[in-house]
């Protein structure tokens, strides 16, 4: 590809390879090239690597060409290897800083590394010195309208790799996941409050946690600065396509909000588990979960707070195609599958805390199971952990198994109807 701006124009001048990649971003918003493109080569080192050792802190209006290079954050450092511009500042939380164009365009083998783990996790996060854990984010956004992360495989992260808070208008597309679990919560894609208006497809590999994590709470991003005041804080509006990969004992994809935190207009087709190929053998609870009363800081979601979900083409090779927790409102399931590993392919069970679900106007429609599937779960489990969960117009239709599985367990009186 032609070059315009790219560090190695700075390597005679610039003292480590995040000075050359600044100078870099600076000469481009300086010349309104607004483009940097980082190749393969390092000419400053003469290696084929570029050491990260703080932040690129990123101004509205560019773009970062991954130009078949990786970048790794380097042994010791504890900061994140890009970051808005603003999200460190005393603005951060206000809207009339909000930032605008902000582009990450992966082409060929473009690779951003964590390398060796530095120590800091969220047991460690504040003590002795360490910063928070987000500065382990290998890409952390906030305040945020109109961007793309495109092209790019994430390796070995030291805690998730994106984190995104208070983010609109977006695409995160050709994404690529690879974590070995040897550090906790290695997440792949966490969109946080504020994130709507927002495509996720063609996410693939391994995570260490959640693959892609939508959460709505409200207590670190308050603590942080990072909540953005005359902003809607829900998380909405959010299309996620194409989903081959897995967790490691996590769920694939996982949908959380509490605090009063809205979850609406989520729209997932097409999430097929990996687990148990190849050498890393793995084995996620879930493929899609919904709620769990956990994380909250003020009090767990209320029935209407996390609604109109659609979720379709599911399949499930380990743990439940999707589990249910607290509340669920105005929600599709479709072609929900099972291999031959798997246990149920919708479930309430309890889990960490005690919880079922109450769900209102739901619909599952199509669900088959491998032959060779012997889980002694059945197929459709509707459980009442609490006295006051209820069910109210859920339909269960299109349920299709061998012989001897068990279609349907329900412990509510009444707000079901079924057509197996």
């Amino acid at each position: 590809m032609s070059y315009g701006i790219t560090p190695n124009d700075f390597s005679a001048v610039a003292k480590t390879d995040s000075e050359a990649i600044r100078l870099a971003v600076a000469a481009a918003k300086e010349t309104g090239e607004d483009r940097v493109v980082i190749p393969r080569k390092n000419l400053r080192t003469g290696k084929n690597v570029w050491e990260i050792d703080s932040a690129i802190l990123l101004p509205s209006d560019i773009e970062i060409v991954l130009d078949n290079c990786t970048l790794r954050q380097a042994d010791g450092c504890f900061d994140n290897v890009f970051r808005t511009a603003v999200t460190d500042t005393e603005e951060r939380g206000r809207r009339s800083a909000r930032q605008r164009n902000v582009h990450l365009t992966g082409r060929g083998n473009a690779v951003i590394d964590g390398g060796v783990h530095n120590g800091l996790t969220e047991k460690t996060s504040l003590k002795n010195g360490l910063p928070h854990v987000s500065k382990n984010n290998m890409i952390l956004f906030t305040n945020l309208e109109s961007f793309s992360i495109t092209g790019i495989t994430f390796r070995d992260m030291r805690w998730w790799a994106l984190q995104l808070v208070f983010v609109s208008e977006g695409r995160l597309r050709d994404l690529t996941f690879d974590a070995r679990d040897n550090v906790p919560n290695q997440d792949g894609i966490d969109l946080r409050v504020g994130c709507h208006n927002i495509t996720v497809e063609n996410v693939t590999g391994y995570a260490g946690d959640d693959l892609i994590a939508l959460s709505g709470f409200s207590g670190a991003e308050r603590r942080h600065g990072y909540w953005v005041e005359g902003m809607a804080s829900d998380i909405s509006n959010v299309r996620i396509r194409n989903v081959i990969g897995t967790s490691v004992t996590k769920a694939v994809i996982a949908l959380r909000n509490n605090d009063g935190i809205l979850l609406r207009d989520i729209d997932i087709d097409g999430v097929t588990d990996l687990s148990g190929n190849g050498a890393r053998k793995s084995a996620p609870y879930a493929v899609v979960r919904i709620g769990q009363k956990y994380y909250g800081s003020l009090r767990f979601s209320k029935m209407g707070e996390t609604s109109r979900i659609s979720v379709r083409n599911v399949f499930a090779a380990h743990g439940d195609a999707v589990m249910v927790n607290v509340t669920l409102d105005n929600a599709v399931f479709e072609n929900l599958f099972l291999g031959e590993e798997a246990k149920s392919a919708f479930t309430t069970r309890s889990d960490w805390k005690a919880s079922g679900a109450s769900l209102r106007n739901v619909t599952v429609r199509g669900v088959f199971c491998d032959a060779a599937n012997r889980s002694p779960l059945p197929l459709v489990e509707l459980v009442r952990v609490e006295e006051d969960e209820y069910l109210e117009n859920v339909r269960i239709t299109e349920v299709s198994a061998p012989a001897e599985r068990q279609l349907l367990h329900n412990e509510f009186l009444s707000g079901l109807t079924t057509d197996l």
